[in-house]
């Protein structure tokens, strides 16, 4: 839908009478079609007595009112930072065959702000190569992992989209575009101490997103928006968003588990999980020991044994056998034949 701008003499009318008045944020859309889905899958419920599809409808609405949650705890935020902003919650652009399925587009007078939201619990590891690891532990023992696609770059490609349908439809130019990622469950522990600097600022609590906006607002800017101009802007990509289709098949399978796991075990995250790499003193220092005998045996430096990342990815993954030992990094064919069986033993026993 192609952006139409007012003529020359009115959009200078526009300008000379566009003031500065609004103060407090202002809600352009809201998320109406989640609540009529909900609404929807609860008159399929009255119609159908096969168990399993009763099961089935009852996990959607679950997720759908999870997703809800999490969503108006931003609002929340949002709505109660007056601050002069436009809100549009739930917003689905597509262009050239990509389509970009937004949280929320805040609009303030100086950037637009794409904000991705998560609601669910449990470890998330973000490691040096600013990958997503989900993390299990039964207490200080990690039980299992695995990776789930970026929230980052999830964001990221929604920006690439709609700044790609914004420019091409010509309702912005220099206005710049900003994204982050909000997490919003208490019970979600993330460590990034290893993630770049570009992934750490990028995630936020929910009750640090008010601060960032602010923070953000101090730095220079080639655009600032009038009132007109922010309305003119808020109406557009409110006439932009198409409606809601379901398609489960979008959401990677990790999260799906996660937002399932958050449903299903509210009251037992904060016992059987974990703060994120639990401290593994004595099997650190026995590791840091055999690595320094191996080094005085061969007459090397410990390093060459195996060096520090190394040991953080063992104490990380605890492998039990030498085919585990294989994914940990650092660790080649010729030193696992020749010392990882020691390692397994070290491991083994402290666990």
């Amino acid at each position: 839908m192609e952006f139409k701008q007012v003529g020359f003499l009115k959009r200078m009318a526009n300008a000379l009478t566009d003031k500065e008045k609004l103060k407090t944020p202002i809600l352009v859309k809201e998320s109406t079609e989640s609540v009529q889905l909900i609404d929807q899958y609860k008159r399929e419920l009255e119609y159908t007595q096969d168990v399993n599809i009763q099961k089935s409808i009852n996990e959607k609405i679950k997720l759908i009112e999870l997703g809800l949650k999490g969503e108006n705890s931003v609002l929340f935020e949002l709505q109660n930072s007056f601050l002069p902003l436009h809100i549009l919650h739930d917003v689905r652009v597509f262009h050239n065959d990509l389509k970009a399925q937004i949280d929320f587009v805040v609009l303030t007078r100086k950037f637009l702000l794409i904000i991705e939201v998560k609601n669910y619990y449990g470890n998330i590891l973000v490691n040096e190569k600013d990958e997503f690891i989900r993390q299990a532990y039964k207490g200080n023992k990690l039980t299992f992992q695995e990776g789930f696609y970026s929230p980052v770059r999830q964001v990221e490609r929604q920006v690439e989209i709609f700044e790609s349908y914004m420019k091409d439809m010509g309702a912005v130019n220099r206005t710049p575009i900003k994204s982050v990622v909000v997490f919003t469950n208490n019970r979600t522990v993330i460590n990034t101490k290893k993630a770049s600097k570009h992934v750490k600022d990028k995630i936020l609590r929910v009750d640090g997103l008010v601060e960032f906006i602010k923070r953000e607002l101090k730095k220079p800017s080639p655009v600032h928006f009038m009132d007109n101009r922010m309305e003119e802007m808020s109406e557009y990509i409110k006439a932009s968003h198409l409606k809601y289709t379901t398609n489960e098949e979008d959401m990677d399978t990790v999260e799906l588990r996660l937002l399932e796991e958050t449903i299903n075990n509210p009251s037992e995250s904060s016992v059987t999980i974990t703060p994120v790499e639990p401290n593994h003193t004595e099997l650190e220092e026995a590791l840091k020991k055999f690595r320094m005998k191996l080094a005085t045996e061969k007459n090397m430096k410990a390093f060459h044994i195996f060096n520090n990342k190394t040991l953080d990815d063992l104490l990380l993954k605890q492998p039990r056998s030498l085919d585990e030992l294989k994914t940990v990094t650092g660790l080649g064919e010729m030193k696992i034949n020749s010392f990882g069986a020691g390692i397994i033993e070290i491991i083994q026993d402290h666990q």
